[in-house]
């Protein structure tokens, strides 16, 4: 099925994937005011929205216009209001993020408020798109939930807020377990079910069940559960969640038709190694070289990947392919430039060994100048927008 059956207009799509890079080149600098002594404090949390808010949702929502409408074989239930929204996300949460780090209570409320008020309006039609689908899927499943799980996410952040302020009596620690699991709840689950439609379809793979997902999901699940009982018990099942998860992604790898390594590939197997090593730092409790793995390894990596590949595609279907048999077309690979994508991976790779041995100024050197070879890539392929202009010209 194609990707511009029901395609909303790209510059929705691209919005949200601009956004997403200039949060992550943001992160890169606020990382820096992270204090993991204290994990709860307002510095950590600031970043810890810059991050996850900003660059990892911002391109999660963005690819979700698209690609729910894929999976679902339906168009997405509204696009009305929705470029609006995207000015206000974007403010709200530098608002938050800032108030945050700057220990100021009146922008962390009003953009605390505002955040929440545009996530509500995102999941409210991202969620209505499932109404009377049809489709059966693991993919359509886990989209499903993940929307329930920032429902719940966005209102346990926003009753914190007002915790905090005394306008509500609730615990405070739990809800904040809570609000970070949903939110995270939200990210896995589409993580795990768009991957079982773009892994495959990039890496040629075919005959796949994925038992591995599906026990991915359990186990996450059964992580909420385990929180009032015991950080410890959660933990241990969110980390065995995401172990599947890798099984899986490696499993899809190692079936491959497509056998070549390219700048793809190679960052998936960048962000699965990555993961791994989390997992190292974590059991020695090196938590702060766990996070940098986590964070700026395994997440990194894993949605640069994509990025490479999504949006060359969208941006070929919307604006480049109504010319094929017209003129000469370029091809996919044709948009991307190979070389950069290359030194970006190899400068991350390395950026995670020192910081790894200490060198933390560097390392974060090294993924900086890394993001900013990925945006050059990302403003190249957005320059195959004028195409058709070119060609009609």
């Amino acid at each position: 099925m194609l990707l511009n059956t029901f395609a909303p207009p790209f510059r929705l799509v691209g919005g949200y994937f601009i956004v997403g890079i200039l949060f992550l080149i943001l992160s890169v600098f606020a990382f820096l005011k992270v204090d993991f002594n204290a994990p709860t404090s307002f510095q950590t949390a600031g970043f810890a929205h810059i991050y996850f808010i900003g660059f990892v949702m911002s391109i999660i929502i963005g690819a979700l216009y698209q690609l729910t409408s894929v999976v679902l074989e339906k168009p997405f239930s509204t696009i009305r209001g929705a470029f609006a929204n995207l000015f206000s996300y974007s403010l709200g949460i530098l608002l938050m993020s800032f108030g945050m780090m700057l220990d100021n209570t009146g922008l962390m409320h009003g953009g605390g408020s505002l955040l929440f008020l545009s996530l509500l309006f995102f999941v409210i039609t991202y969620f209505l798109s499932f109404i009377k689908s049809e489709k059966r899927s693991l993919a359509a499943f886990a989209l499903l939930i993940s929307s329930i799980f920032l429902i719940v996410g966005i209102s346990l952040g926003f009753c914190l807020l007002m915790i905090f302020s005394g306008a509500l009596n609730m615990d405070f620690e739990l809800t904040l377990y809570y609000h970070i699991y949903c939110v995270l709840g939200f990210v896995f689950f589409i993580i795990v079910g768009v991957a079982s439609v773009l892994l495959p379809m990039f890496a040629l793979a075919h005959d796949l069940k994925f038992s591995f997902s599906k026990i991915s999901l359990a186990f996450y699940a059964l992580s909420g559960i385990a929180l009032p009982f015991g950080l410890k018990f959660s933990l241990a099942a969110l980390l065995i969640a995401i172990v599947f998860f890798v099984l899986e992604a490696f499993l899809i790898l190692k079936k491959r038709v497509r056998k070549a390594y390219d700048y793809w590939n190679l960052n998936i197997f960048l962000s699965l190694i990555s993961f791994i090593m989390f997992c190292v730092f974590l059991s020695f409790d090196l938590n702060d070289i766990a996070i940098f793995f986590l964070m700026f390894g395994f997440l990194y990596a894993f949605i640069t990947a994509h990025l490479y590949k999504i949006a060359p595609f969208l941006i070929w279907y919307h604006y480049i392919a109504p010319f094929v048999g017209k003129t000469k077309v370029p091809l996919l690979d044709d948009m991307i430039v190979k070389k950069p994508t290359y030194i970006a991976l190899g400068l991350n790779a390395t950026a995670l060994v020192f910081y790894a041995f200490g060198l933390v100024y560097v390392a974060l050197a090294l993924i900086f100048i890394s993001i900013l070879l990925v945006a050059f890539n990302m403003i190249h392929v957005f320059k195959f927008i004028k195409f058709g202009v070119k060609n009609e010209g």
